[in-house]
């Protein structure tokens, strides 16, 4: 796991083209990320629009992902975002096709604010959505790179 501003997306270019690509389209993406949308920027690297309201801890829940790695990226708002490694979760569920594995246990909470991003990889478990304080409206795109 990584976490970061976007003004320093630079010196994570060395994991790797799909990473670079990734974090080049969030540094330089102007909307305000209000509508959901998928936005596809190469062959392996997908951007999700997902605006939303953050909530209670209780409300959310772990998930992690075998084939991509995630760039969460707050463009506006906040949020928090739960971390544990994989290995000390237990899994309740299973989706192969759309690579999402669910978990169950508990982490820390990892404050994200407006223009800070997280990299998650395959055996970190994350639980995005988490309110800071109160419910806000929280603009962020998620970069889904696939992973050789």
């Amino acid at each position: 796991m990584i976490i970061d501003n976007i003004k320093n997306a630079h010196l994570y270019f060395g994991l790797g083209k799909g990473f670079e690509e990734a974090l080049t389209f969030l540094k330089n993406y102007s909307d305000t990320a209000t509508v959901k949308a998928d936005l596809p920027v190469s062959e392996k690297v997908m951007v999700k629009c997902r605006p939303y309201m953050t909530k209670a801890e209780s409300e959310c829940a772990f998930e992690a992902h075998k084939r991509f790695a995630d760039i969460h990226f707050v463009v506006s708002g906040c949020e928090m975002i739960g971390y544990a490694p994989v290995g000390t979760l237990k899994v309740t569920r299973e989706d192969v096709e759309k690579d999402m594995i669910y978990l169950e246990g508990s982490g820390v909470n990892i404050p994200l604010n407006a223009g800070d991003f997280m990299i998650t990889f395959p055996d970190d478990a994350h639980m995005p959505c988490v309110k800071q304080n109160e419910s806000v409206l929280c603009a962020k795109l998620v970069a889904k790179i696939e992973l050789d």
